[in-house]
């Protein structure tokens, strides 16, 4: 009896062994094409084991960007495998199988709980993820180049150019020179003079300057980055900006959907305004040409794009009807502050991260206005409105350049009104 004993005790312990062998031998990268409704793109995922958890990063190509997602509940049972992949408001649900050197599978995409897209992946052991496409590296998102900046009648002659300071000193995802060269362009033709800040804020670095605009400060180089979420600005520096306007001068901050919020938060407060720092969509005052639920519409017909200098602007062919802001965060302005885009009562705030808990976004705004002191403040809670750029393989045009929306008068206006041209 014992020698049966002591080999079924043997098999029992073997048995016991080999799922956990297989299960490690998983471990490692992985990488190849991605398929998805979107077009092309490329899934890597690196595998790592601690004890009986596994842990894993991601890396994907899609639309011409690469991006890292957040990962989450990863599963391994048997030749199986299952996780998450958060990116901001989307979060995208893969499940595969190991077959020897290979890892195949599904991924579907929901955002706001609604499935948004799906595709599929093959990937090799140690493999490769398919090449950026050329005209795309650096980002998914790019200025377009056929953009019109011109201005038929300027607002400021050559005698007389505002000088305005734009901010590229704390790690800005848009510079006058790069995604926000639109913006530039446009202001400069209409006789702004644009000076690219390089350096921190104070006192004497502000001087001489009537607008200050600051697009989407950062904690750190990479937006995907851990510490991108950081104040982007010292306390000292936030202090300088809110005595500098309080004399006369005029700010334009921008500040996107995580992780912008954020990173300038430490900014906003000192003029009393929220931020969500979170990503703000409705469910149903969306741009239905894309489908995108982030994608917010404002008009004048609505009562959203409320009465204020910058939707009304100098005459009848400067008033702003519609606008679009192309997902970003919501915002609650101090008392005498004038929300002049009002979010609808079925705007919600998605967290980001892997929870993606909503909350209601009734009574915020996306774009607001007040005086303070001498001077003048608009903050925002999206960015790409107030540029042109060209996203992903198909290069839709996202921003000013969209027809059929008074983006684009929207920011001369706000210039203008920042300038102190309308009061």
């Amino acid at each position: 009896m014992r020698r049966p004993f002591s080999f079924l005790l043997s098999l029992f312990l073997i048995l016991c062994f080999i799922p956990s062998a297989l299960a490690q031998d998983f471990g490692g990268r992985w990488a190849g094409p991605m398929q998805t409704d979107e077009g092309p793109g490329g899934l890597e995922i690196s595998l790592t084991r601690n004890g009986s958890q596994w842990q894993a990063a991601m890396k994907m190509r899609l639309e011409g960007q690469e991006v890292e997602p957040v990962v989450g509940e990863v599963q391994v049972n048997g030749s199986e495998i299952s996780f998450t992949g958060s990116l901001g408001s989307t979060l995208v649900k893969f499940k595969g199988t190991f077959a020897g050197e290979q890892l195949n599978g599904t991924a579907e995409a929901f955002s706001g709980g609604r499935k948004v897209g799906e595709g599929i992946f093959r990937l090799t052991r140690n493999g490769e993820m398919p090449a950026l496409p050329r005209q795309q590296q650096g980002g998914g998102q790019m200025a377009d180049p056929d953009f019109d900046a011109s201005v038929a009648h300027p607002a400021y002659t050559k005698k007389k150019h505002p000088k305005i300071l734009f901010d590229e000193a704390h790690n800005n995802f848009h510079t006058a020179s790069g995604r926000y060269k639109p913006f530039a362009d446009l202001i400069t033709n209409d006789g702004y003079e644009v000076v690219p800040n390089k350096q921190k804020f104070t006192r004497e670095s502000l001087q001489g300057y009537k607008v200050l605009v600051i697009s989407n400060a950062l904690g750190a180089e990479a937006m995907n980055a851990p510490t991108a979420s950081n104040p982007a600005f010292t306390d000292e520096e936030c202090d300088a900006v809110r005595d500098w306007v309080r004399a006369g001068g005029s700010l334009l901050l921008i500040a996107d959907h995580a992780p912008m919020g954020s990173a300038n938060q430490i900014l906003a407060k000192r003029f009393d305004v929220d931020m969500s720092k979170a990503y703000t969509v409705d469910q149903q005052n969306f741009d239905a040409e894309s489908g995108n639920r982030g994608f917010i519409v404002y008009t004048r017909e609505s009562g959203r794009l409320a009465s204020h200098p910058v939707t009304e602007g100098r005459n009848a062919q400067e008033r702003v009807n519609k606008v679009i802001a192309f997902t970003g965060q919501s915002l609650r302005g101090p008392a005498g502050s004038v929300a002049f885009m009002r979010l609808a009562d079925t705007a919600q705030d998605v967290a980001p991260g892997d929870n993606q808990h909503s909350v209601s976004a009734a009574g915020r705004a996306q774009g607001i206005a007040m005086k303070f002191g001498k001077g003048r403040v608009i903050v925002m809670g999206e960015a790409g409105m107030l540029s042109a750029q060209i996203v992903g393989q198909q290069h839709m045009k996202f921003g000013m350049n969209r027809p059929g929306i008074d983006n684009r008068q929207l920011a001369l206006n706000m210039m203008h009104w920042l300038s102190h041209l309308l009061n």
